[in-house]
């Protein structure tokens, strides 16, 4: 049996999307109602999920997979902001992150990718 937590006190709202964003990026809010792409070392509000038409919907919470630069955080609790490039990284001293909980972390091909419940 595999093990899915897909769908796990899943929460989405849509946003009128910032120029330039796209799905599965880390999301913070750049204007009233409005997701764009977080910046490095950003507290992230969400994952943009789906983006179309001047608008994104975004998961507020729940369990979603994110790419991983730097040295990837091990399951548990982990505090976590934007890396500025589309994925997340481990908060470094003096940066506020968002507490999340890491299911797992998986290497695909070169590239490293957290489940995390956000």
């Amino acid at each position: 049996m595999k093990i899915k937590l897909d769908g796990i006190s899943a929460g989405y709202a849509t946003f009128a999307a910032a120029e330039g964003l796209a799905p599965g990026v880390p999301v913070t809010l750049t204007a009233n109602r409005t997701a764009g792409a977080a910046a490095a070392a950003a507290r992230f509000a969400g994952v943009a999920k789906e983006v179309r038409q001047g608008l994104a919907l975004v998961q507020l919470s729940g369990i979603c997979r994110l790419p991983v630069s730097g040295t990837a955080p091990g399951v548990g609790y982990a505090s976590l902001v934007a890396d500025g490039s589309g994925g997340v990284r481990t908060a470094s001293t003096g940066e506020t992150g968002r507490e999340l909980l890491i299911t797992a972390v998986e290497t695909v091909g070169e590239d490293t990718v957290a489940e995390v419940l956000l």
